[in-house]
């Protein structure tokens, strides 16, 4: 018998107890939900529950290797489902003690009046040796705790394979204390399979997963999302007001120049350009040092950038602390008179540092002129430009992906390099690939790539 501390609620009609278990004892009396529902619950459960019934390999990728790594780690509360044929709460408000007469009290029955209901709420949870039950939130890391504690022959070798890969070999030589955590545990009591299949659906439909714009802003341990971090700490290389932090995503009626999450992408691309010592693992804290190294090569690339591309130095020169810089809404219109709409969307900024990137190292431009040719293209897109298609669609919506991305990196370096110098750093297959693309949508049979259209 297992006896461990608890604390009696309610929500609602479902009574649970909140309680703290060792990880042993975690992983010893409960069970997946995958082991526990027939295949008549999860269809039940409709299209989610099918995507539900499988536990993710991310268990092994990234939740493992979180415990073995970080000494600061820390999760939510795991949810079980209560059984009473195995475990039992027991309040400390009714245990029975002798007074001074030998008569047998409760324990409430010695308290004042305003304190007996709370301490009938707490007491202690025993659960028998024998028998499991079913975790309902924390599957995942029910997995991870295993793995890392009691692993299956296939576990370990693919744990040894994946620490391998991030170089973190040594960290397998033990469990970095995860046998002696003390975890949060929920036993819910539900009445029936009906009861438990919806507490199951809810938790995992009503929870909210951390995004990319709280990652990006919070991070401990992604170096990118720490570099700009600082960034934004001192207005390095542009004043942070000037970075879009509520979304991942850029609205046209933004007044900033870029999203934090896309500066952090910038810095990505800039920082492993640098080096292969600043190519990082997002899910590995880094020292101290790569870090601020890696920030000041990034912070030095991007104020050349964006002190060079005419439309962000126009912006930055333009700009008044203190003052919202809602003229960056206009330049960003697809008809804009400055012809810069395009530069003002997170996309293109991604596909010119790309090319910028590609430009400085393989090309025998220097920079005045890699950014005296790159302010000479027209970056509007209103109706009829020359990113119709390829990169907007006749709405003026823009294009999104990897794809699409590459495909405007590789149309601006066309422009900039030329056809030969073009075919002679970047290569024939890729202009070829640029034309193919060209005319499967727009509908055409052109044998060369259009020449830009000047500003």
């Amino acid at each position: 018998m297992t006896t461990v501390p608890a604390i009696r609620g309610k929500i609602g009609n479902i009574e649970y107890y909140q309680c703290t278990m060792n990880a042993h004892d975690l992983i010893t009396r409960t069970q997946n939900a995958t082991e526990y529902f027939s295949k008549e619950d999860w269809k039940e459960m409709g299209d989610w529950g099918k995507n539900q019934r499988e536990v993710d390999k991310r268990y092994l990728k990234l939740i493992a290797p979180y415990i073995l790594r970080d000494k600061d780690r820390f999760f939510n509360s795991f949810i079980v489902k209560y059984d009473s044929s195995l475990a039992k709460f027991t309040s400390v408000g009714e245990e029975p003690i002798k007074d001074k007469d030998g008569k047998y009290e409760k324990v409430s029955d010695k308290l004042s009046f305003e304190k007996q209901d709370i301490l009938n709420e707490i007491g202690f949870l025993n659960i028998k040796d024998k028998g499991t039950m079913v975790v309902l939130d924390g599957q995942h890391r029910l997995r991870a705790i295993r793995a890392v504690i009691r692993p299956s022959d296939q576990e370990t070798k693919d744990l040894n394979k994946i620490m391998e890969k991030n170089g973190e070999q040594e960290l397998l030589k033990n469990d970095n204390g995860c046998s002696t955590d003390m975890y949060s545990v929920i036993f819910v009591n539900l009445d029936d399979r009906t009861q438990e299949r919806k507490l199951f659906t809810d938790i995992n439909t009503y929870a909210k997963v951390i995004g990319k714009k709280e990652q990006a802003m919070l991070s401990e341990t992604d170096g990118y999302y720490k570099i700009c971090q600082k960034m934004g700490e001192d207005d390095r290389p542009i004043p942070y007001n000037l970075i879009y932090s509520n979304s991942t995503s850029l609205p046209d009626g933004a007044a900033a120049i870029c999203t934090l999450h896309h500066l952090a992408n910038m810095v990505e691309k800039i920082s492993i350009a640098a080096g292969p010592i600043y190519k990082f693992n997002r899910n590995i804290r880094q020292p101290k040092e790569i870090i601020e190294k890696a920030g000041e090569l990034a912070r030095i690339w991007l104020r050349e950038f964006f002190t060079s591309v005419d439309a962000y130095k126009y912006i930055l020169d333009k700009y008044v602390p203190g003052e919202k810089p809602n003229y960056i809404v206009d330049l960003r219109k697809k008809d804009s008179k400055d012809k810069w709409g395009l530069l003002l969307k997170p996309l293109p900024q991604i596909a010119l540092v790309d090319a910028i990137i590609f430009l400085k190292r393989e090309s025998d431009l220097d920079d005045n002129q890699i950014y005296a040719k790159i302010n000479k293209i027209d970056w509007s897109y209103d109706k009829k430009s020359q990113f119709e298609n390829m990169v907007i669609t006749p709405e003026s919506n823009i294009l999104t992906g990897g794809k699409i991305t590459a495909r405007l990196t590789n149309m601006i370096l066309f422009w900039v390099l030329g056809k030969k110098k073009f075919t002679e750093t970047v290569g024939q297959e890729v202009l070829d690939s640029l034309i193919s693309d060209y005319n499967t949508v727009n509908l055409n049979n052109v044998k060369e790539f259009p020449e830009v259209r000047k500003r």
